[in-house]
């Protein structure tokens, strides 16, 4: 269901195509939820579960034949995910992931290929915990590439697992460097860090008031957003028109958290308890050309 928040709300904020991958036992509901999505399955959840159960009762053995179908059932993934890369302005990792382990072990090469790319990334939810594995905890540093935008939106509790799962602070600003971090709360905090001096640190913080119900499903509605402010950003550098840089970046991260937060806002006012992250998608359109206009009239 998180797939669906998430795309159905990077084309509410004005983009034109929205791919949604997932396990085949998912493509249908998802389709039929939002007929604009291009829904791409790229996996039988039930093979990498049959083959996960295979990989574990084969632990204490070598046994060749179960390596060789994962190696197949993760080629295959990847390869469905990548082959797609050239027709994407950005990817958004995490949204209804899960944790399968076959699962992780592709979307980990998915991220390293778009690193090597330069394909925009925002990782949320359990990308998150797949950086928090000890296999994956400096993949976002792995590429001769790592000069593409990486955005993660970890909640307090996603950004302390992550605090925990490296040696100290330095190790994880390591891991990190060059990364823009959105600690999500009462106010968003988004910040850019660095431990080389090809750009200075930066932060910023949207303090605009959100609603008053944490409802599920917001965070979804974020990472869509973020999606479409960071793909922006992408086309006006391509264009020579302004975007791209490290600033830059961090400003389109700091303008997608407050549209949420005023989306968020407005449908509480207007739904009270029984808002939900479809109410904050109605009011995404509204919030975005009021806040255009404002930056109009001070120009």
């Amino acid at each position: 269901h998180t797939h669906t928040h998430t795309h159905t709300h990077t084309s509410s904020k004005g983009t034109d195509l929205a791919f949604v991958f997932c396990a085949e036992e998912a493509a249908i509901p998802i389709k039929c939820y939002s007929p604009e999505l291009m829904v791409a399955p790229v996996y039988n959840a039930a093979e990498f579960e049959k083959e996960g159960q295979n990989e574990e009762n084969a632990s204490s053995s070598s046994s060749s034949h179960v390596s060789t179908t994962t190696t197949k059932l993760i080629e295959n993934m990847v390869s469905k995910v990548t082959s797609l890369f050239d027709r994407m302005h950005v990817l958004i990792i995490g949204p209804g992931l899960g944790r399968d382990p076959i699962v992780l072990r592709a979307v980990a090469q998915i991220i390293i290929r778009a690193r090597e790319v330069n394909l925009p990334l925002i990782l949320d939810a359990d990308a998150l915990y797949l950086l928090t594995l000890e296999p994956y905890r400096h993949i976002l540093q792995s590429s001769k590439n790592n000069d593409g935008v990486v955005v993660l939106t970890p909640n307090v509790m996603e950004y302390r697992r992550l605090e925990q799962a490296f040696e100290n602070e330095d190790e994880l600003k390591k891991a990190l460097d060059g990364v823009i971090v959105i600690q999500k709360g009462h106010h968003d905090t988004v910040t850019a860090t660095t431990t080389t001096a090809r750009e200075s640190s930066m932060m910023m913080i949207c303090e605009e008031i959100g609603g008053l119900k944490r409802s599920g499903g917001i965070g979804d509605v974020l990472a869509g957003t973020l999606g479409a402010f960071v793909a922006w950003n992408q086309i006006l550098a391509s264009k020579n028109k302004g975007g791209s840089s490290h600033d830059w970046m961090v400003a389109s991260c700091w303008s997608a958290c407050c549209a949420v937060k005023k989306a968020t806002r407005i449908a509480f006012e207007k739904k009270k308890r029984a808002m939900t992250a479809p109410d904050i998608l109605e009011e995404i359109g509204t919030v975005l050309d009021d806040m255009a206009s404002d930056v109009d009239s001070k120009l």
